[in-house]
């Protein structure tokens, strides 16, 4: 049941930034769909201990979300000619890899 919960509120922040793009228009959506969904999931996390680490870890993929977030937005206003997708698809990809690298960095004390 613990699972579901956070499926459905997950399922919901997506489902509602699509309603927002919808009705409201695409620029607007991110209100919606930015909401800080791990702020919302810290409060399933059991411990105050393991909340921290897990501010940890979101502070530093947070930092690099917005870089992804700040390049496909530079690439594509730039490169008009340019798939958002095929950048957009990219950035995900670093941004998983370069977030993965970085907090597992920091959890061995390397930074």
């Amino acid at each position: 049941m613990e699972y579901l919960k956070s499926f459905l509120i997950g399922g919901s922040v997506i489902s509602g930034a699509k309603i927002a793009a919808n009705v409201l228009g695409p620029e607007l959506a991110p209100i919606v769909g930015g909401l800080p969904t791990g702020i919302i999931a810290s409060f399933f996390l059991t411990s105050n201990a393991s909340k921290q680490k897990f501010f940890e870890g979101y502070a530093y993929s947070s930092f690099i979300l917005f870089l992804a977030i700040l390049f496909i937005h530079l690439i594509t206003s730039h490169y008009k000619k340019l798939s958002v997708n095929m950048v957009s698809g990219s950035a995900f990809i670093v941004w998983a890899i370069l977030s993965y690298v970085i907090i597992g960095a920091h959890k061995k004390g390397k930074i």
